[in-house]
């Protein structure tokens, strides 16, 4: 069910092949993954983002082949079973008993767990902050990974004085967190969600200058704001506490561009490089796997709404971004089309070709 692609990447030989392929596929790829790791717990094997299986957890469809994750411990267990190290996964709404129950699950799995949390956005949330950071250290999580905004900056903030607004009021409530962080000894790993460029986030980091306070390098993410996947690492990686890993294709537009995450090896990420770097700054950090199988995204770079809260970026940035989009575009991946189990078998075969990788190219 194997080929090899230019690059010397084993990939399905029919991408776009229906129910039966994609299902054997998957269990072929799985085959394949699961022999070839270890038995014992090692926090630099590959780990699963729980927005990988966006398409399974919390769903509602009936699938014998992928069936919905209910919760944490279903996501847990099938990932074990797939050879993933941990995940990471949001805790709201997590109760004192569930943090038990899963703390004693991936103990006996030899799994990590980290955790998602939301960033407190006024005073009045810190309470339920901490209390979630209580029931995360019960579950043994230590590293939390957040974001500022949430939404994209460009799609979210339609001025500079709103922007500036976002900033000003991060840092305030960065601020307020932070003792709370340093009272439980967990650590809140700020990822670089197409909201913040490097410069303005080593700005908040750096503000509250705590040994708590750290970087969620997410692999690809900083291409939709001009930057270079080479820049951000180097400006960020001294920082990173956990990481999102990820491959990225690209497509030019009229607008602009399009951006896709792509399985690992078959995108355009220098992965060992980064991988590489992380590891040199922070011997223990986790890798997490963010493969979102889903339509390309729009980067409209080439539209005046987009540059509301981006003026400040230099022109030779977004020379440098058209230019490797223009030299490197192609055909990208859309689900549209795709029927309900195609669609979960994607998902799965995503992931599972992105583990395969993971372990022959990158040492994890």
């Amino acid at each position: 069910i194997m080929k090899e692609n230019k690059k010397g990447n084993s990939l399905p030989t029919s991408y776009n092949s229906r129910r039966d392929f994609l299902k054997n596929a998957s269990l072929g790829l799985m085959a394949m993954t699961m022999p070839e790791l270890p038995d014992i717990f090692d926090n630099t094997k590959l780990g699963i983002v729980v927005h990988s299986y966006g398409k399974r957890w919390h769903a509602t469809h009936q699938s014998s082949d992928y069936p919905a994750f209910s919760d944490a411990s279903e996501l847990l267990a099938h990932c074990h079973k797939i050879g993933a190290g941990g995940i990471q996964v949001g805790i709201n709404g997590w109760t004192e008993g569930f943090c038990h129950k899963i703390r004693d699950q991936r103990e006996n799995l030899n799994m990590y767990l980290e955790g998602s949390i939301g960033m407190p956005k006024m005073t009045s949330q810190l309470p339920d902050f901490e209390k979630q950071i209580i029931l995360a250290k019960e579950a043994g999580i230590k590293v939390l990974r957040t974001v500022s905004l949430g939404p994209r900056r460009y799609e979210a903030i339609h001025s500079q004085e709103e922007f500036l607004a976002f900033q000003k009021q991060s840092i305030l409530m960065l601020g307020k967190a932070e003792p709370i962080l340093r009272k439980h000894k967990i650590k809140l790993a700020i990822e670089n969600h197409k909201d913040w460029r490097s410069d303005e986030l080593l700005h908040l980091i750096k503000g509250v200058s705590s040994e708590w306070v750290g970087i969620t390098l997410d692999f690809g993410n900083s291409i939709a704001l001009m930057e270079q996947p080479k820049t951000t690492t180097q400006h960020l990686a001294p920082y990173v506490f956990s990481t999102h890993v990820k491959d990225m294709a690209v497509k030019p537009c009229s607008e602009g561009f399009l951006l896709s995450e792509v399985p690992l090896g078959e995108g355009l990420l220098n992965l060992k490089e980064i991988v590489n770097t992380c590891k040199k700054y922070n011997p223990s950090i986790s890798f997490n796997l963010e493969m979102i199988t889903r339509n390309p995204l729009l980067i409209p770079c080439l539209t005046p709404d987009y540059w509301t809260t981006l003026e400040k970026v230099p022109a030779f940035e977004l020379s440098q971004i058209l230019t490797w989009v223009n030299t490197h575009g192609r055909n990208l991946p859309h689900i549209d089309s795709l029927e309900t189990e195609e669609l979960l078998a994607r998902e799965e075969i995503n992931i599972l070709t992105s583990l395969t990788y993971s372990i022959k190219h990158l040492n994890l």
